[in-house]
Order: structure tokens, then C-alpha cells, then sequence
């Protein structure tokens, strides 16, 4: 009989779709309902790729497939959380559309499906990182820093960054770190912090869908 190895991470991603869905109604007047079917694809994802795991299988397929579906819902949240108008907008919308062009292409021509494409991971992540510090500029223009602090777009947007930023350094370093062995306590650094910043995102995703019910209220 095969079991599933769920690491203890993961439950934060759990945990976050949870959260959603207590606080569906208070997320929909902020304008963050998609943050549920993301969540959704995120929970499912890791529990396909446990059982693939627990049989052997390598798990890139599956991954690559996640960036193609998860990207559109990430920029969505991002365009209601900014709220541009005009011409603002319509820049926007164009990367948001280049860049899922490249993912695209990425996946059927360049990188391919039978490894797993780091460039449109670094790429996703990259833009994401900008999105997030727009948002956070944005918050902190002419604002009480006490609300701001409050807000769950700062929450967002905060632990959006922190994962992005950290992502690309290590994706940067990946290689590096293999061919110099860079170790603590016998473990790969990137086995160690990609949890952990994991952990910090999906807490922060909690926290702000908990101040989305205080803010309605409000």
C-alpha cells in the first residue's frame, strides 16, 4: 500500500485554501475571489506530485503545467489589487500578456515539458516581485503606516516579495550550490529555505484573508 508523504510546509498552502473559503464573502468585496480556484490548482498540485513521488515519478511535468495554470490567476489578483486605469492598464495588460506568450512558448519549443522550465519560473517570479513592490508603494504613498499594516494587500503583496525575491536567488544559485555542495547540516540550502519561505507566503495569505473579514466589517 502507497502513502503519501505530505510535508509539514505544505499545510500552510492547505491552511490558506482553508482560510479562503471561510472568508469568501469578505475576499469577494475586496476583489480577491481568484485567490481560491489559485489555491485550489496550488493544493491539488502538491498532492498530484506527492503521489508521483511516492511511485517514483519525476514531477516536473506536473510543475510546469502548474506555472502555465497558476500565472493568469497571480496577474489577475495583481491588476484588481492595482487598479490601474487608462493607459496604466493597457501597459499592464500587455505584459501580463507577453509574458504568458513566453510561457507558452517556453513550454512547447524552448525548455519543453520534459524538464522542468525555469525560465518562465524566474520569469513569473521576476514580474511578480515588481508587482508586489508597486502594490507596496503604492500603500505607502500618503498613508498611515498603522493601516497600512492592516490591509491585506499589504500582506500580500509583503510575503508575494519576500518568495519571489528569494526564488530567483536561489534559482540563480541553483546550479552553483550543487557544484560547490552548499550544505547545512548535511542538507541541500535549497531544501532548507524553499519551505521556509513557503511557509512565510502562505502565513501571510492567511493573515491577510483574516484582515479582508475586519476591513469589510470596518
Amino acid at each position: 500500500m502507497i502513502t503519501l508523504f505530505i510535508p509539514w510546509y505544505e499545510y500552510f498552502e492547505f491552511l490558506s485554501l482553508l482560510m479562503a473559503i471561510i472568508y469568501y464573502t469578505d475576499i469577494k468585496k475586496l476583489n480577491l475571489l481568484p485567490f481560491i480556484p489559485l489555491l485550489l490548482i496550488v493544493c491539488l498540485t502538491e498532492l498530484a506530485a506527492a503521489k508521483l513521488v511516492s511511485i517514483g515519478i519525476p514531477t516536473y511535468t506536473i510543475y510546469n503545467y502548474y506555472l502555465i495554470l497558476t500565472t493568469p490567476f497571480y496577474f489577475y489578483i495583481f491588476y484588481n489589487i492595482l487598479n490601474y486605469n487608462g493607459l496604466g492598464r493597457y501597459v499592464f495588460l500587455t505584459i501580463c500578456l507577453l509574458i504568458f506568450i513566453f510561457i507558452l512558448i517556453n513550454f512547447f519549443y524552448l525548455q519543453g515539458n520534459s524538464r522542468f522550465n525555469t525560465f518562465s519560473l524566474i520569469m513569473i517570479e521576476f514580474i511578480k516581485a515588481i508587482m508586489a513592490l508597486l502594490t507596496l508603494l503604492k500603500l505607502f504613498d500618503g498613508e498611515d503606516t498603522i493601516k497600512i499594516y492592516n490591509h491585506p494587500f499589504f500582506w500580500i503583496s509583503a510575503g508575494t516579495l519576500i518568495f519571489s525575491l528569494c526564488s530567483i536567488v536561489i534559482l540563480g544559485l541553483q546550479q552553483l550550490i550543487e557544484i560547490k555542495k552548499v550544505q547545512i547540516d548535511g542538507k541541500n540550502i535549497y531544501r532548507i529555505l524553499q519551505p521556509i519561505i513557503i511557509a512565510i507566503l502562505y502565513t501571510s495569505y492567511c493573515y491577510a484573508f483574516y484582515l479582508c473579514r475586519k476591513l469589510v466589517r470596518k
